[in-house]
C-alpha cells in the first residue's frame, strides 16, 4: 500500500502519449477505470487508515468501503478502498497499430536480432547491410545474451495471466483487486491477473500459474463460479534489483545505448523514461542516478 515510484510524474506523461497514438490511429487504447483495492486483514485496514491522513496520498487514494457494503457476488470481509486516476492501456491494439505503422514507412524489420553481426564503424554501427550513427537495445531479458550489457543486474521474473468466461457473473467495469487484479471486459468475460515467479523463467504458460490464477480468482467469490479459459499468456518481466529503470550510455562504446528494466510497468514508465533517454542521448543531458545503469558496481562487457 504504497505509492508508486514517481507516478505524480508518470501517470499524465504517459497519459499525454497515449492520447496521442489515439489521435494519430484513431483508435481508443487508453481507458481510464475505477479501481478498489481489498484489504486483506486488519493490519492492511490499519495501514489504509494511515495513508488516507497523509497528505502525500490525497491524490491517490479514495473513498473507503466499510466490509460487505459492496458487490454482493465479492468477499469483502475487511473493506475494499477506492485508488484515484487508474486505467489500463490495450497493449495489443497499440502495437499492432505501430508495427502496421512502421511496416507501411519500411521502418521495420521483423526479424530476430543477432548480436554477432553487429560490428563497429567509423561513424557508428554497421549491422548486416544497415549503418547506424546510433544503437539503442531494447530487449527486456534479452540483454542476458547482450555483449555489451550482460553483466548489468537484470532479476527477471516470470508473469501469467487468463482471459475467462465466468458464466452467470456480471461485475460492474472496475479494476478489483484482491490478492490478484480482476478486470471484466463486458459479456461475462474477464481478465485475471498475475502471477510472480523467479524460478521459472521458461517463456510457456503453466498448468501450475493457471490454477493460482483460478484459485485467487474463486477465493474472491461469495459462490463457486465455473471459471472458463479462454486465453493463458505468459511473459518475463524485465525487473532489476532496487525496481527502478535501467537506461543509460555504454561507459565506453558511447553509441551504444540501453532502455531497459521497466519490470512490470512499462505502460506507466515507458512514455517519460522513453524521453529522459532521447534527451540524454541528444541534448548531453544527465541521467537521474536512481536510472543511471552507471549505479551498479557491475560493468558492462
Amino acid at each position: 500500500m504504497t505509492k508508486s515510484w514517481h507516478i505524480d510524474t508518470l501517470l499524465p506523461a504517459a497519459e499525454k502519449f497515449y492520447r496521442q497514438l489515439e489521435a494519430h490511429f484513431k483508435i481508443e487504447i487508453y481507458h481510464p477505470i475505477p479501481l478498489l483495492r481489498y484489504c486483506q486483514n486488519t493490519d492492511d485496514a490499519k495501514r489504509l487508515g494511515r495513508r488516507m491522513r497523509n497528505p502525500r496520498y490525497a491524490n491517490v487514494l479514495g473513498k473507503y468501503h466499510p466490509p460487505a457494503s459492496g458487490h454482493p457476488a465479492l468477499v469483502d470481509a475487511q473493506g475494499s478502498f477506492e485508488i484515484k486516476n487508474a486505467a489500463y492501456v490495450d497493449l495489443p491494439l497499440c502495437i499492432q497499430n505501430l508495427q502496421q505503422h512502421f511496416n507501411k514507412s519500411g521502418q521495420l524489420i521483423d526479424t530476430t536480432f543477432d548480436h554477432s553481426d553487429l560490428v563497429k564503424a567509423t561513424e557508428g554501427w554497421s549491422y548486416q547491410n544497415i549503418d547506424a550513427r546510433r544503437i539503442i537495445f531494447c530487449e527486456g531479458i534479452g540483454i542476458q545474451k547482450n555483449p555489451w550489457f550482460q553483466n548489468l543486474p537484470l532479476t527477471p521474473a516470470k508473469g501469467e495471466t487468463l482471459i475467462i468466461d465466468a458464466p452467470g457473473l456480471e461485475l460492474p467495469k472496475t479494476l478489483y483487486h484482491h490478492k490478484k487484479w480482476l478486470l471484466p471486459y463486458g459479456s461475462q468475460e474477464y481478465r485475471v491477473g498475475a502471477t510472480y515467479d523467479e524460478a521459472d523463467l521458461s517463456p510457456e504458460p503453466t498448468a501450475e500459474g493457471a490454477q493460482q490464477l483460478l484459485d485467487a480468482v474463486q477465493d474472491f467469490l461469495v459462490e463457486d463460479t465455473q471459471l472458463n479459459i479462454r486465453q493463458h499468456l505468459a511473459g518475463i518481466r524485465p525487473s532489476t534489483r532496487d525496481a527502478r529503470p535501467l537506461l543509460g550510455t555504454h561507459p565506453t562504446e558511447p553509441r551504444l545505448h540501453l532502455f531497459n528494466g521497466l519490470g512490470s510497468k512499462g505502460t506507466s514508465l515507458a512514455p517519460e523514461m522513453a524521453r529522459l533517454l532521447i534527451e540524454h542521448i541528444y541534448s548531453d543531458l544527465p541521467l537521474s542516478p536512481e536510472i543511471d545503469l552507471n549505479r551498479f558496481d557491475s560493468t558492462c562487457d
